[in-house]
């Protein structure tokens, strides 16, 4: 299913909800961000098997007493690999999802939907834990879109099971080296909280690879609790 940059993609992408969107007129769609819609589809063409492999470096300020700080400093091997379509539990759609296995750590499963020129969320899980600990957005939201350019915004509220917030922002299109190979990305930087704590994630996507960089950091008030980095090392994916 193709969706062209137009009053769909403003919708999904800009500050004004779709319910204000549809009381004007979509804006007219120049050359230059049709070419950018065409280069950037197909956007993660993906088959089940496919994967990615990080290395994670975390980084936790001085006098912060956090679960892992024995770890900091140390570099770790991150994996994501794409499983196919799965349903999260009985009751949910299937979706695409991912196994995201840290050696040490608890599995965590990620959906998402994938269309030809855009990748929506859907929530996280823990399937190895005893609950589940299942986290599911009502209706998905906005990750990547073909034609993304920068000052696109997408704000989120209520979207999630909890108290969970999320306003995605695309920063830059930019060049960035990682020790998998030089990519161009799009620069996404997502902000929000989870109860009390505050959270900001900038993450580097490249279409047709998928993401290539992340640096995720969490705070408590104005504190940093830690900096966590992930830098894409090796992928069977090729553009």
């Amino acid at each position: 299913m193709k969706l062209r940059l137009h009053a769909a993609l403003l919708c999904l992408l800009t500050l004004v909800s779709c319910e204000k969107e549809t009381q004007s007129a979509a804006k007219p769609v120049t050359p230059v961000e049709e070419d950018l819609v065409k280069k950037d589809t197909p956007i993660l063409p993906i088959k089940p098997g496919d994967y990615w492999k990080y290395t994670v470096k975390l980084e936790i300020p001085p006098g912060v007493n956090l679960e892992g700080a024995a770890e900091a400093g140390a570099e770790r091997e991150k994996t994501r690999t794409y499983l196919g379509k799965l349903s999260p539990r009985a009751g949910l759609p299937e979706v695409d999802a991912f196994d995201v296995q840290v050696p040490g750590q608890a599995l965590e499963r990620e959906f998402v939907e994938i269309y030809d020129d855009r990748i929506m969320m859907r929530g996280t899980q823990y399937p190895d834990t005893p609950n589940g600990d299942l986290v599911w957005l009502k209706v998905p939201i906005p990750f990547a879109v073909a034609g993304m350019r920068p000052g696109m915004e997408s704000v989120q509220e209520g979207l999630f099971e909890s108290t969970t917030t999320r306003n995605v922002k695309v920063i830059a299109r930019e060049m960035v080296d990682v020790p998998a190979g030089n990519y161009e990305c799009l620069r996404l930087l997502m902000v929000g909280s989870d109860g009390e704590f505050q959270i900001r994630r900038t993450t580097w996507f490249a279409p047709g690879i998928g993401i290539v960089k992340v640096e995720k950091m969490r705070y408590a008030g104005k504190k940093l609790l830690f900096r966590e980095t992930s830098s894409l090392r090796e992928t069977n994916l090729k553009r």
